[in-house]
């Protein structure tokens, strides 16, 4: 006999499940490829019982990509306490790295050129979403540089000295470098809407093209907080950057400055999870700041 909860998710679906699979790829969730007797393929996601159940925040970014803007990610077919379904998008991998970091780049763009509704500036989102497993701060700013500072910066920092991932020496090289921002980052940027976690496994790529984006972290913010996530760890052929400025402009010293500093927010989060090496390489920005 069918449990309630397939039981109910095939008559949401409209088809029962017939099959099951894992898929790899899920860090702090479990994930299964589900064949329906219609022939389709749906994802299950259920979070790790030592993890959060982040379902919730998670559909409702979805929904707001889908909603907002033409990045292709993954319908929300069904959800439930710790349960998500969403649809399934084909990838069979990088058949052709240029046109693939192309690809990329002419969706992301898209995505960074769509502003939140009403009062500009703004800097945030309208709840506290999750990177990963992690707490994400988003309570709403007019001013980026503070934005950054309090809530990205400071809160994972803290996070990491609260579970001894960092020290208070390194604590204090941050509050040093906290200081300098203001004459670094810019005040009140266009703000865009961020997919916000673009590392290369959550970018599926289909041959020569970008078929979906997933597992995002969104808020609205300087768009060049993805560009760095990107080059720090989207695995993607140089030509991105190229194809971005073609559709959407990047300023005058992202590369040389602006790219390292917004890199602390997705190097402090590896901290947080894993520590290891990923305190050196904070390490090594701080110091090319002079902190």
């Amino acid at each position: 006999m069918a449990s309630p909860i397939i039981t109910k998710l095939s008559k949401a679906l409209g088809a029962k499940v017939v099959k099951s699979r894992a898929l790899s790829g899920g860090d702090i969730a479990d994930l299964s490829l589900l064949t329906l007797n219609n022939h389709t393929e749906v994802v299950a996601k259920r979070p790790r019982v030592d993890q959060p159940d982040t379902t919730a925040i998670e559909t409702l970014m979805l929904k707001h990509l889908a909603d907002r803007s033409q990045l292709p990610v993954p319908k929300v077919l069904f959800t439930a306490p710790s349960l998500l379904v969403m649809s399934y998008i084909p990838h069979k991998g990088t058949t052709e790295k240029t046109k693939a970091a192309k690809s990329v780049a002419a969706h992301v763009a898209a995505l960074h050129q769509i502003r939140p509704k009403g009062k500009s500036p703004y800097y945030g989102f309208t709840k506290d979403t999750f990177i990963g497993p992690l707490p994400q701060i988003n309570t709403p700013e007019s001013n980026w540089c503070s934005f950054f500072t309090d809530h990205r910066l400071y809160a994972m920092a803290h996070s990491c000295m609260n579970v001894s991932k960092i020290d208070t020496v390194m604590m204090r090289r941050i509050e040093t470098l906290a200081g300098k921002l203001p004459d670094i980052l810019p005040a009140t940027p266009e703000s865009s809407l961020l997919h916000g976690d673009l590392w290369s496994g959550n970018i599926l790529i289909d041959g020569d093209k970008a078929s979906g984006f997933i597992d995002p972290a969104i808020s609205y913010g300087h768009h060049e907080m993805d560009l760095a996530f990107i080059a720090l760890m989207g695995g993607l052929d140089p030509v991105f950057f190229d194809t971005y400025t073609n559709h959407y402009k990047i300023d005058a010293g992202f590369h040389e400055e602006r790219k390292s500093l917004y890199q602390l927010w997705p190097l402090l989060v590896h901290v947080r999870l894993f520590g290891g090496n990923y305190r050196n390489s904070v390490s090594a920005i701080l110091e090319q700041f002079g902190c």
